[in-house]
C-alpha cells in the first residue's frame, strides 16, 4: 500500500495515519462493513451456523489425507488434472509449465490470496507470460504497482478520485470521479482480455470431496468469466479449503458473505466439475493445483486444537 517499501511496522503505521485520504477511505468502508454485517446477522442464528461449520470443518481437518485423496480421485475421474506443490517455488513452477506446454501468452487472472501468498504473477512475468488481473480492486492494485491491502477489499485504501487519475494517467482516458464511468472504463478494457486470454486464473473456495468440484463465491461476473471463457483453466487452493460433500455446502453460502461482506448471499456461486464438455472446447483442460507445503499443513493440523474459522478468502 502506498508503495511502502519499510518492513517496520510502527513506521508504516506512522506514516499512514498522516494521510486523509486513507483515513477517509479506511473509516468509510469500515464503518460500511460493520453496518451491513450487524444487519446480515439478524436474519439467520449465527452462532448456530458458525457451531455447524466448525464442526465440518473438523471433521475434515481430523480426516485430511482421505479427503486430499478422495478429492483427487474424483476430480482426476471427472477430467481435471490435479496437481500436488510442496511448496510456493514448485507451486510457480508447476503452472509455468502447464502454461509453457499449451503456448500459453496471456493469462486472465481472478482473485486468488494464495497466488498473492506465493508471489505467483511476478514468477509468471519473469517467465515471460503476460498476467491480467480481472478482479475490480485487483486490476486498480495490478496498474498502480502496489500489492492488496485487504482480502476482500484489495484497494480499500484507494477513493475513486485516485482511481480515476490512476485510469487517466495508464489507460489513456479522460479523467472521471464517478464510479459508474470507472467501472465502465475497466469493463471494456478487462472484456478484450477475457476474450482473448490464452488461460485462466482463478482461486477457490471450497474443494467438494465427494464430487471432485471446485466452488467459488465471487461479486464480480470475472469470476466465470476467467473459469470459462478462456480454453485453459487453472485454479490454485490449499488444503484446508476441502468440504467432504455438496451437502456441506449450504451452510457455508449462508455463513460465508454474512463473514466477510455483509451479504445474504454473495452474487454468484459457480460449482465447477471437471473439464468442459459443451461446445466450443477449443481445448479441454482444467487444472487444479494444490499448496501442500508442510508449514501450512502444520497450520491446518493446529487449527484443530483452536477455534476453526467458518471460511477463508480464495
Amino acid at each position: 500500500m502506498n508503495n511502502q517499501n519499510s518492513l517496520d511496522f510502527r513506521a508504516n503505521t506512522a506514516c499512514a495515519i498522516k494521510d486523509g485520504s486513507l483515513r477517509k477511505a479506511m473509516r468509510q468502508a469500515t464503518d460500511t462493513f460493520g453496518s451491513r454485517r450487524s444487519v446480515a446477522m439478524e436474519s439467520v442464528d449465527f452462532n448456530a451456523l458458525r457451531e455447524k461449520a466448525s464442526t465440518i470443518r473438523m471433521e475434515v481437518l481430523d480426516n485430511l489425507p482421505a479427503y486430499i485423496e478422495s478429492f483427487t480421485t474424483r476430480a482426476t475421474k471427472a477430467g481435471a488434472s490435479v496437481h500436488r506443490a510442496t511448496d510456493a517455488e514448485s507451486a510457480n513452477r508447476i503452472i509455468a509449465d502447464i502454461l509453457k506446454s499449451k503456448n500459453v501468452k496471456m493469462v486472465a487472472k481472478g482473485k486468488s490470496m494464495v497466488s498473492e501468498e506465493i508471489h505467483l504473477n511476478a514468477h509468471l512475468e519473469k517467465e515471460g507470460f503476460e498476467v491480467v488481473e480481472t478482479d475490480l480492486g485487483e486490476y486498480i492494485i495490478q496498474l498502480e504497482g502496489e500489492t492488496p491491502s485487504h482480502i476482500i477489499v484489495p484497494a480499500i485504501h484507494k477513493n475513486r478520485r485516485q482511481v480515476g487519475r490512476l485510469f487517466a494517467d495508464r489507460l489513456g482516458v479522460d479523467y472521471s470521479e464517478d464510479p459508474q464511468v470507472l467501472t465502465k472504463i475497466a469493463r471494456k478494457v478487462l472484456r478484450e482480455k477475457f476474450l482473448t486470454a490464452d488461460a485462466g486464473i482463478s482461486g477457490a473456495n471450497f474443494a467438494i470431496a465427494e464430487s471432485g468440484s471446485l466452488v467459488l463465491f465471487t461479486n464480480e461476473g470475472n469470476g466465470r468469466m476467467v473459469t470459462s471463457v478462456p480454453p485453459l483453466h487453472i485454479a490454485i487452493l490449499s488444503i484446508e479449503k476441502i468440504l467432504p460433500s455438496l451437502t456441506d455446502l449450504p451452510t457455508f453460502i449462508r455463513l460465508l458473505p454474512r463473514s466477510a461482506t455483509g451479504q445474504m448471499i454473495t452474487s454468484y456461486v459457480s460449482i465447477l466439475t471437471g473439464k468442459r464438455t459443451m461446445p466450443p472446447v477449443p481445448r479441454n483442460c482444467t487444472s487444479s493445483c494444490w499448496i501442500t507445503d508442510a508449514q501450512r499443513y502444520s497450520r491446518a493440523i493446529a487449527a484443530r486444537c483452536s477455534n476453526v474459522s467458518a471460511a477463508g478468502p480464495v
